[in-house]
Order: C-alpha cells, then structure tokens, then sequence
C-alpha cells in the first residue's frame, strides 16, 4: 500500500509499533525533520488507510480500526513496511496487527466462567498482492516476542478462515474453547492461570507455617459450661417473685382473724345450672356487730366536723327539699 508521502522517511525501522499517542518514532540521524504537526497526521492517514483496508477485506461494514479508535483506546498497532526498491522511492506498507488487554468472560472445559484480561487480537490484515510470502508469520512472531506470550494465551476477536487457518499452520492452534461472546480462545488457555492449590497442598503448607513460626498462641479462651436443658424451664412455669409476696387487705377487712389452715372438706358445689366454675375457700365473714362498731369507733374526718358546725340543720337546699314534700291525710283535714 502506497502513499503520496516518503513512508520510509516517517517509518525507519520495518515493524514500528504505534500506541495511543500515535507519535512519529525517532528520527534518522542526518535526516530533515519536517513539522511535527505534519508527521503525526501522516501517521493518522496511515491508520486510516489501513483499517478501511482490513475492513474490505473482510467485508465488514465499518472499519474496526482507526486513528481515533486508537486515540480513545490503550491498543497497540504493530505496522509492517516493504523495504525493497520502490520506482517512486518512498516506500510501502505491508500490513498491520492490532493488539490490546481486554477484560473478559469466557468459558473453560468445564463450562465454568472466568474473568481473565488475556491479550486480545483485535485486527489483523496483510495486502493482497503480498500474502503467502511469509510476511504475516514475520509480524506475528515479532508481536509475541515483544509482548511476551505464548500463543494459546491469546484472545482472538471475530476470526476469520483465513486467520483460523494461519494460527493452525503456524502455531497448531485447532481445538477452540466454544464461547457465548465472539472472541475465540484455543485448548491451553487457561494452562498459565493460577488455580487454587489442593487440599494436601494447603494443608502441608499451613503445617510448615506452623513449625516454623515459634510465637506462642495466645491463651484459648474458656467458655461456661452449657446449662443441661431439663433445667431450663418456660416462662410460664417459672417462679415469680412478685407472686409470693402477701397483698395486705384494707381495714377493717384485715382485723378479721385468718384461718390457719384451709377446712378439710370444701364447700359443696352447687348443682344449678350457669353457675361459676368451683372456686378455693373465701375469706371468713366479718360479723356485723363487730363491723359497726369498728365504724364506730373510727374518728370523724374533719371536715365533716366543719359541715356539723356550721349547719347543724343542714342547708337551705336540703331544707326546702324537706318542707316541699307531701303531708299525711291527717295533717290536710
């Protein structure tokens, strides 16, 4: 892929690799150095190009890859060029390979979920008239060298057959992990996953802490011992203090002597119907002489004194309401 600009002169090594700044790499030295403005928007162009290209391609509806995408995204674009004699001397682009972490969900053998961030293949294109020489296995073993992992740890985004087909040849990458989203992971995936150690091993390890850490534990705390339940009784049946203590009757109520103990035979129950349910023996009968002349004996209230002194034949009302009251015959003839 040709542009109007000196490719060679903005990218001087084969592979450049972009990130999200999309900055012109380091000059030659003894090279003119034009507006830095000018190199960034040739690189621009450069993105662009490419991305509408693996579009096509691909027969995508929209390009997947472009310099805004790149801008707004921590993806990084490993740009391979042509290095051989070109007629206008300016030099070509080869193809791409777009890389970046995402943060997924996928599946294991045993249709477990997982949240990993593996590596994602995002786009991959090399130009029609240079494919099968080799170029693509050149930008894909650069890109794994560079980021440092295997190939079965990759993530790929929507392949294509031809993407399938290169991984299978290349790298032997043929049984996939089926997944419910559209990235496709290989058998091997999660081989450098950390999975939690077994029973043996957690337990030889806590057992080697043990010997090895010589602090004293610190004292176990002794705890009462439980109460047997056949002594716990309900609230129901259980001993009330407040029903113990003896309610003392009003006078004159508490002169009357008590029976010390209740009489032999209870009173009979009466046979009549709608009477109440049997009841225990009631407090002894206070005699009625016994009982007058106690009120006798009791000290007038003082104002009833007051009333006695001052009206001692009653009120005016209490008058009036004598002497309207009806005479006997006698007194009317």
């Amino acid at each position: 892929m040709e542009f109007s600009f000196d490719v060679d002169a903005l990218l001087p090594e084969r592979i450049t690799v972009l990130d999200q700044h999309l900055r012109p790499p380091a000059r030659r030295p003894g090279t003119t150095t034009p507006a830095r403005v000018d190199l960034q928007q040739q690189i621009m162009t450069i993105v662009d190009e490419l991305g509408k290209a693996s579009a096509k391609a691909q027969h995508l509806p929209a390009p997947i890859t472009s310099a805004s995408r790149m801008q707004s995204n921590r993806h990084v674009m490993y740009v391979l060029k042509d290095t051989s004699a070109r007629p206008a001397g300016k030099g070509a682009i080869i193809g791409f390979l777009k890389v970046g972490y995402k943060k997924l969900f996928v599946l294991d053998d045993r249709e477990a979920h997982n949240e990993v961030e593996p590596l994602c293949i995002l786009d991959f294109y090399i130009h029609e008239s240079l494919q099968r020489h080799g170029h693509g296995r050149e930008l894909f073993h650069y890109m794994l060298q560079k980021e440092r992992v295997e190939p079965h740890q990759l993530a790929i985004d929507r392949p294509s057959q031809k993407l399938l087909k290169f991984l299978n040849k290349h790298y032997n990458l043929e049984t996939t992990v089926p997944q419910v989203n559209n990235f496709v992971i290989f058998e091997g995936f999660f081989a450098h996953q950390h999975r939690p150690p077994a029973p043996s091993l957690r337990g030889s390890r806590h057992s080697r802490a043990a010997a090895i850490d010589s602090t004293p534990a610190a004292p176990a705390r002794k705890l009462p011992p439980k109460r047997a339940e056949g002594d716990i009784k309900p609230y129901s049946s259980s001993d009330r203090e407040f029903l113990k203590v003896a309610v003392e009757p009003p006078w004159p109520l508490n002169r009357a002597p008590r029976r010390a103990t209740p009489p032999a035979h209870p009173p009979p129950r009466s046979s009549s119907l709608g009477n109440s349910p049997e009841r225990g023996p009631l407090r002894p009968f206070v005699p009625e002489q016994e009982l007058l002349r106690s009120l006798r004996l009791c000290p007038p209230h003082p104002t009833a004194r007051l009333l006695l002194a001052t009206d001692p034949g009653g009120s005016p009302a209490q008058r009036r309401r004598t002497s309207s009251l009806p005479r006997s015959d006698e007194s009317r003839y």
